[in-house]
């Protein structure tokens, strides 16, 4: 769900915002060797974010409702999907800067 052509939004939430929000976000190794995200986004700061991993979320849980079948359950976990929806996040956000 990118803006309209020209448009400074992202899932619903203008750039600014999330660039702002993701500048709270890190990351770590994890044990296992995968990574760990980590945000602290002050209350003023994690509503746009929130919303926009949301709207995602929503579009890959829609894109899994059409693959599931009775040979094949979900095709990933709810917190598969929400990574998944943090990295398409960050892959639009950054899709909109070198436009």
């Amino acid at each position: 769900m990118a803006g309209a052509e020209g448009s400074d939004l992202v899932a619903g939430e203008t750039r600014a915002d999330l660039l702002r929000a993701l500048s709270y976000v890190s990351t770590e190794d994890a044990p296992d060797g995968g990574f760990i995200v980590n945000g602290d986004l002050p209350p003023d700061v994690a509503p746009p974010f929130v919303r926009a991993i949301m709207r995602i979320e929503a579009e890959l849980l829609l894109q899994d409702a059409e693959m599931v079948n009775i040979d094949h359950g979900e095709p990933r976990t709810p917190e598969e999907r929400r990574t998944d929806a943090l990295i398409a996040l960050l892959l639009r956000v950054d899709d909109r800067l070198v436009r």
